[in-house]
Formats: structure tokens, sequence, C-alpha cells
């Protein structure tokens, strides 16, 4: 670290070991719990961001090294949780980023351009353009395909490919009956009736429902899926003329989590993957230049294995259809209360008991990097949403509320 030249932003834990590298001490790791106010100095890192509450984990006391200033402190006694030396361009904060955060964003921003002397060359415009110059070079003269699943980015990764190939690709949409319950609507709406782009529509429901058959952990249904997908994927290949492209929706959590590597390509085929460094909000992003409609991009990411990870067992038909009713409902009553826009999640989960089933509603604010906290829902909502399901559902005997945090995916 010593021998690196070069900016260095060292966030959270990594704070005091950069204070240790530099010359500093620590004392001993002390625990924090509830929202504490962060005070800032005059800083080119800091620029734009206020004196605000913050949450912290924990506090390791930092005895600075003598070239060291200190930018943020907490409490009375202002305790240093942050500093710098200057003259190296080296920065300390025991502060974690926080998802969907406007002053981590700047922070990030700040050191980026600020310190690192970046510049703001990349923007929708010249994502679509590279874009789409890399799947025209991948096709070359040939044909290719683009299964769609009905989410955020093989839609948007459809769109791509369209606007690089045109009438050379064929857009496959694999109904695999596991979809919400308005999400094929408004697909067709606006895909195949307002873009005019050609897709095949594809039913694969009952295979889908064999497959998953006495398959009852998170871990199995995924595989299960993913295989089935593959399957498709090959039989779609066999019938598309001088194929030589699959071009697919895989984001960068995937990438980052090992999922959907791509499988069941034949011989002389490539894969392109123009979504694959994007994240969610990225991706709509790009899907709003695209001119996809607002009320598409808002609507959650639902990945290929759709509303099945949400049932608590062996999915089946009715299950499927009783938590697609229950998810709309509390989808429905989110959006017309105005919750929406503050969350990262919502939706519901089923799971079935001896004498009917339970839905768990689950409403997510963004909080901590890798974990969500349980959102402060209004009464009135939850209530007139349970109401609503047992009303509408009479096999669903108990509606519940998840307060316990959860991973951001």
């Amino acid at each position: 670290l010593l021998a690196f030249q070069g900016p260095v932003l060292a966030l959270g834990a990594a704070a005091p070991a950069l204070n240790a590298a530099l010359g500093g001490s620590n004392g001993v790791f002390s625990p924090l719990s509830g929202l504490t106010e962060v005070a800032y100095s005059e800083c080119p890192l800091l620029n734009g961001i206020e004196t605000e509450a913050r949450l912290l984990r924990g506090l390791i006391p930092m005895r600075l090294p003598q070239n060291a200033q200190v930018i943020a402190t907490i409490g009375a006694e202002r305790t240093a949780v942050g500093f710098s030396v200057s003259d190296q361009r080296r920065f300390g904060l025991q502060l974690e980023l926080e998802a969907h955060d406007p002053e981590s964003t700047r922070l990030l921003t700040n050191f980026a351009f600020t310190i690192c002397g970046c510049t703001a060359w990349w923007d929708e415009e010249a994502f679509v353009r590279q874009a789409t110059e890399d799947i025209r070079q991948a096709a070359g003269d040939g044909n290719a395909i683009c299964l769609m699943t009905g989410g955020l980015y093989s839609n948007v990764t459809a769109l791509l490919a369209a606007r690089a190939l045109g009438d050379r690709l064929t857009c496959v949409f694999i109904d695999t009956g596991l979809l919400q319950d308005d999400q094929e609507e408004w697909f067709f709406d606006f895909f195949h009736d307002r873009t005019g782009l050609d897709i095949i529509h594809e039913d694969h429901r009952d295979r889908f429902l064999q497959a998953l058959k006495g398959v009852r952990d998170k871990a199995g249904k995924r595989m299960t899926i993913e295989s089935m997908m593959t399957v498709i994927r090959r039989d779609v290949q066999r019938a598309v003329p001088r194929l030589n492209t699959v071009v697919r929706g895989r984001s960068f959590y995937e990438r980052l989590t090992g999922g959907e590597e791509v499988t069941g390509l034949r011989a002389g085929v490539l894969c392109v993957e123009p979504m694959r460094d994007l994240f969610m909000e990225e991706a709509r992003q790009i899907g709003r230049f695209l001119g996809m409609p607002e009320d598409i991009l808002a609507s959650q990411a639902i990945p290929a294995t759709g509303l099945a990870m949400n049932v608590s067992g062996e999915v089946t038909a009715e299950r499927l259809d009783l938590l697609r009713r229950a998810d709309h409902i509390f989808r429905q009553q989110m959006e017309n209360g105005n919750q929406t826009r503050r969350l990262s999640a919502y939706y519901a989960a089923l799971e079935p008991g001896t004498t009917g089933y339970t839905v768990s509603l689950h409403a997510l604010a963004a909080s901590d990097v890798g974990m969500d906290r349980a959102a402060r829902v209004p009464y009135d909502i939850l209530e007139n949403t349970m109401e609503q399901i047992r009303r509408e559902c009479p096999r669903i005997i108990r509606v519940v509320y998840d307060l316990s945090p959860h991973m951001i995916v």
C-alpha cells in the first residue's frame, strides 16, 4: 500500500488499516447502535456533504500520524472517524457507503473527479453506441437470438440487440408461468405493439411446473429453472438459420455472485452480454434512453426464477396463483399509497400450512451496503392489504409483515 503512488480511499474497517499503514495506531473496536451524527471538515473529498446522522456499526479509536488531518468526527469529544493525508491523496473514513444514498454517491463522485482526476465521458448514448457495436461485431453477417423472460435486463438487452441487428434478430419470450400478475400484459403491449419488435411467444408453463415438481429448496429451484432455460435455448438455436450469436441480459450482480453462467451454446455460436457491467439503476437509465415507459422501468426487476423463490416448499399451480394474486394486491396498495419510490423491493411470499396458507409481506428500504431493512409502512396500508387478500383468497388464513433485514439481490 505504501508503495502505491495513486489516490486511496479507505472506507469502514479499511480506514483504521490505512491509518496503521501510514504510521498511526488504533484502539479496540467498540460497537455502536442507531444513528450517529457525523461532522465534516472542509476537504475536497467532502465538497457538498453536510453534517448528518449516519448509521455506524462501531468505532475503532485512531491515533493519527503527524502528517494527517482530521476530516470527520462524532460526538461531543469530536472523536476522529475520518482523516486525510492530502499531499499523498490518501483518505480514510470509518463510514460505509449506503445504497440509494445521495451523499454516498457524492463522496464517490468527489473522489473520482476531484481527487483522481477522472472525466465524465460515459453517458447513456456512449453506452448504447458501444453495446450495439459489440453486438454487430459478434453477429457479423449472421443471425442472433435473444431470450426474454420479462425481467428488466432481458428487456433492455432486446432493445439494444434490435437496434444493432434489426430483422436479423429473433426474440423469444419464454413464458415460464412464474411471472407476476400483470407482467405479461404490459410486456407485449410495449414490446410487440409499440416497438414493433418481432417476438416469438413460447408457452413452457407446464414444462417448468413439471420440472419443479418435488423441488423444495431455493438452490434446487434456481438450478432447475436455469437448466430448463438451457434446454429451451438449445431448441431455439436449432430453429434459427445461420445463427452465430446469443444476446443475453446478464447483470453485474449475477457476475459478482456467479449466477446464471451461459451454457448450452452450440459450436461456433458466441454469447454477448451487453448489460454485464451494469447494476439495476444503470440498466433503468439505458432503458429510459431507449424509450421504455416509466411504469415499466419503475417496476421491480424480476429474475428468470420469478415467483418460484417466494413460494416456500414445492411450487405448484395453485400456490403460484395464490401468491400471484396476493403479490398483486400488495403491490397495488403500496403504489396507491405512494410508498414505492423510497423502496428497493416490495413483494409477497407464500408459506403453506396444515390448514391454510400464510402470506408474508416484505417492503425493503436500502440501508447498509449488502443489507436492506424493513420499511416503516403505514399501518392502514398493511391492514387494507390484509383484508383484501383474505377476502379475495380464502385459502390464505394469515397475513404477516416481515421485519427482518434482507440481503440485497
